[in-house]
């Protein structure tokens, strides 16, 4: 459950801190978002493909999932249709593919939003408060 800024501001409540799930098969940039993220006080967990992504989603409670589109062992639509049936997961397509029909593939796999590579952190952010309604 997340919290609104009604509950944030009133005494004795404050904040926990978000968890997103970054699913992204190149290392170097799933670390250099999870560092970013990071230094939000946001709590990250990374996977590189639909598997891992699947196990730490069962392991673990995620505010959203971050998904890349192209993933080696299947497709961040098909990760995000398992990962909302399965778990109620909202979710942002991050992927190198912004063609109005990828756009609505994304929409019509269960993301909230598509965001095309490259991205800045702060539109990132941006659409990480809009998703989840987190404040922090």
């Amino acid at each position: 459950m997340t919290m609104r800024e009604s509950e944030i501001n009133e005494p004795g409540i404050t904040a926990r801190k978000l968890s997103v799930l970054i699913v992204e098969d190149d290392h170097d940039t799933c670390e250099v978002l999870a560092k970013l993220l990071r230094k939000m006080a946001i709590d990250v967990e990374c996977a590189c493909d639909v598997h891992s992504a699947l196990a730490a989603a069962e392991q673990g409670h995620f505010d959203v999932v971050v998904s890349d589109l192209g993933l080696p062992d299947g497709s961040g639509f098909e990760l995000m249709k398992m990962l909302k049936d399965q778990y109620g997961m909202r979710g942002i397509a991050l992927s190198g593919y912004g063609m109005a029909d990828d756009i609505r593939k994304s929409i019509e796999a269960g993301f909230e939003t598509h965001l095309t590579k490259p991205v800045t952190v702060q539109t990132l952010m941006q659409k990480i408060r809009q998703v989840t309604g987190w404040v922090g």
